[in-house]
């Protein structure tokens, strides 16, 4: 009995003894593992056995198994608030659990992922898993991904972010609902990828978002009513792309509040009647660097805040006299460096007055005109004014003296000299081809080729067109000598700009209101001003 009761006593012993330990472990366990961290076994460096730690990726240093480190502001679990994680060699796949452990920084605020990796496998995905266990975001930036499509609702749950920046990535293709659901999304950054087109579902529910760039893509299609809910952006830049022809006034449905659009650099080639019109509230259109050979009367009605318009580098020969009409509040146009053979007083009589008392900024250098008498008026008013700027511009413009009585030789000088400063959507010279193509072509006029001329001996001689300075024209010397007026009216179409000058000459004078041109219509103008009236909204 007593050996018995003896037995009992120990096999209680040992039980407590073993209750108490696994209490113990129990309870280091709970003290040392947080919500939401995982435990994995440590590389076994040291024979330590792979003992089980906790996950966090801001501490990653040890785990050279991993191909993701992060960098932090404060490396305790969910005490960071910025993040700049590194992606390298062959990246993590998406089903690994690494992105789950991004739970274990919950509270921060940035995040980058910056990948320098092997091959295009290093991160070709938007990490939504990651994402998703990080509310609190406000700043997201991935960049040199090889992404391909941005999948829909890539970005879920991020309901704070206020900048996204998706650059130089690979990204080709934006799905359905790839950006949207953030309403406090401010700012999105998709330049420099290979982005080809935008369709009309990818932008949703982005009631805060005011800047969108996409500039440097492959872009060469936009839906109509692409950015219709974008109704508080403010500048959209897409600038560097592939877009081609003439923009529909539908591309900008929606577009209420924007103030910038910036398209240079691209293939328009030409600007159709309310081009912009949806663009109320627009201050500034760059348009430079493309190939636009010609703008409708009507490009830029609709437009009553427009300020800034720049359509330097491109090809126009002329201006319609209703180009700047109705845009009452523009200060600075750039028409350098296009292919105008001329510039008539119609075309800037409307903004004569901004002309005349230093208001505007108007640059047209770069230009070789045509001399003729239609020319005249820069040197009228380069006396009057003193807008120093434009007076600078005016004394310095030159045009060149063509010899019209031979065709051929005729086009082959225009075309050298304004080649030199025209361009072809891509630079000064990109139109160099052509002039070379148009000489070798004049050179074997009469079938003789480079070393026959028409008798079969050398070339004809041709000489350069002359160049002069505008200033230097008068009404005496000016090719296409204007004729006497009969009877107070234009015995010639060339007379037009000179009665135009006169009579807002003598209406200045008077203090009343310039007169439009000689048989313009008042009805289309009341009609402009009436859509206005009625499209008009508070920019």
């Amino acid at each position: 009995m007593a050996r018995q009761q003896q037995f009992i006593a120990l096999w209680l012993v040992f039980a407590v003894l073993v209750y108490d330990n696994h209490g113990y472990v129990s309870n280091r366990r709970g003290k040392n593992q947080r919500p939401g961290v995982r435990s994995y076994p440590d590389d076994d460096k040291n024979g330590g056995g792979g003992v089980g730690v906790d996950i966090n990726v801001c501490a990653l240093e040890q785990k050279t198994t991993i191909n993701l480190y992060c960098y932090c502001d404060d490396s305790k679990s969910f005490a960071a608030t910025s993040a700049d994680c590194w992606v390298f060699n062959d990246g993590e796949p998406r089903d690994s659990t690494v992105w789950r452990e991004f739970g274990s920084q919950s509270n921060v605020t940035k995040l980058t992922f910056n990948v320098r990796g092997t091959s295009s496998k290093t991160l070709s995905f938007v990490p939504t898993e990651a994402l998703a266990l990080m509310p609190e975001l406000r700043t997201l930036e991935i960049v040199y991904a090889d992404i391909g499509t941005v999948h829909s609702h890539a970005f879920a749950n991020l309901s704070r972010l206020q900048d996204l920046a998706l650059v130089r990535n690979n990204i080709v293709q934006l799905a359905r609902d790839s950006i949207a659901y953030m309403n406090d999304l401010r700012v999105v950054t998709l330049g420099d990828n290979a982005i080809e087109s935008i369709s009309n579902d990818v932008f949703a529910r982005l009631p805060a978002l005011r800047k969108l760039y996409m500039d440097r893509n492959n872009i060469s299609y936009i839906a109509e009513g692409a950015f219709e809910q974008l109704r508080k952006l403010e500048e959209l830049d897409l600038s560097d792309n592939r877009l081609t022809g003439s923009l529909s006034r539908y591309v900008f449905l929606g577009l209420v509040s924007v103030k910038r659009l910036d398209m240079r650099a691209n293939h328009l080639d030409r600007v159709g009647p309310d081009a912009f019109a949806e663009l109320v509230c627009l201050e500034e259109l760059v348009l430079e660097d493309n190939v636009i050979k010609t703008i409708d009367g009507r490009g830029f009605s609709g437009l009553p805040s427009l300020q800034r318009l720049n359509l330097a580098e491109n090809r126009l020969t002329a201006l319609d006299d209703r180009t700047f009409h109705s845009l009452d509040k523009l200060k600075f146009i750039d028409i350098r460096y296009n292919n105008l053979q001329t510039l008539t007083f119609g075309a800037v009589e409307p903004i004569l007055e901004r002309l005349r008392n230093s208001t505007i900024f108007f640059h047209f250098k770069g230009n070789m005109f045509e001399c003729d008498c239609s020319l005249l008026w820069m040197n009228r008013l380069a006396a009057e004014i003193n807008n120093e700027q434009v007076k600078r511009e005016l004394t310095t413009a030159q045009c060149q003296m063509n010899d019209t009585a031979d065709s051929d030789l005729a086009d082959l000088k225009v075309a050298g000299p304004r080649n030199v400063y025209g361009g072809d959507g891509g630079g000064y010279g990109a139109n160099q081809v052509d002039a070379e193509t148009t000489a070798d072509k004049a050179i074997s006029v009469g079938g003789g080729g480079m070393m026959g001329g028409a008798d079969g001996g050398f070339p004809k001689s041709f000489d350069e067109p002359q160049v002069v300075a505008i200033s230097s024209l008068n009404e005496d010397t000016c090719p296409g000598k204007e004729q006497p007026l009969v009877d107070g009216a234009p015995d010639a179409a060339q007379n037009s700009d000179r009665v135009l000058w006169e009579s807002t000459k003598s209406a200045s004078a008077a203090g009343s209101t310039l007169q439009a041109p000689l048989g313009r219509s008042a009805l289309p103008v009341l009609a402009l001003v009436f859509a206005i009236i009625i499209r008009s909204r508070r920019c």
